[in-house]
């Protein structure tokens, strides 16, 4: 499913005495047209919500423009947005787990009602979300994102050694969880 892309409104005509429309710095929109999709579905993949990854990805990007003479000066402005996407999509499925623990003491239930994906491949995305963190993010880069091992350790700010580890440790912990055998492992 294709983002949506941004709407911007249009100027006035000249001489009407209207308010002009803010315009995007020229690096900067460029950016934000080219990651933006590719920084939603990561989001996705990692909070299993479609709208919420699509706040995160704003809110990630609101956060680069706010900054952007320090974020543009970056190497890789792309890692450090899918940085904050992914921090972000983190810190909202523990506090949507907090949320929905309270609300099931409140309503007397066990067990929070999760959302279903109707994807064909929710069952993996949903182990994916149950791995520790920096794992989750590493498998969800790697192979969602097809980031190499470098992209992927300037993304989590880690050593390549280290998201070798996360991968290995997320690939066995996914296999057994949903009963792969090894060569059938991503």
């Amino acid at each position: 499913m294709p983002a949506a892309r941004p709407i911007r409104p249009a100027a006035p005509p000249p001489g009407d005495g209207g308010s002009r429309a803010v315009r995007l710095p020229g690096p900067f929109e460029h950016f934000y047209l080219q990651e933006y999709p590719r920084v939603v579905d990561l989001a996705y993949a990692l909070s299993g919500s479609r709208t919420g990854a699509e706040d995160i990805a704003q809110e990630a990007f609101l956060r680069a423009y706010r900054d952007w003479d320090r974020v543009g000066s970056y190497e890789h402005q792309a890692a450090w947005v899918r940085r904050v996407a992914a921090n972000l999509a983190t810190s909202g499925l523990r506090r949507r787990v907090v949320e929905a623990r309270a609300l099931a003491r409140l309503a007397g239930r066990r067990e929070p009602a999760l959302d279903v994906l109707p994807a064909s491949n929710a069952d993996f995305w949903r182990a994916v979300r149950a791995l520790p963190q920096r794992q989750a993010q590493a498998v969800a880069l790697y192979y969602l994102e097809d980031l190499s091992i470098g992209q992927t350790a300037a993304v989590l700010d880690c050593a390549e050694g280290t998201v070798r580890g996360h991968l290995a440790r997320a690939r066995q912990t996914l296999a057994r969880r949903l009963r792969l055998d090894a060569g059938e492992a991503p």
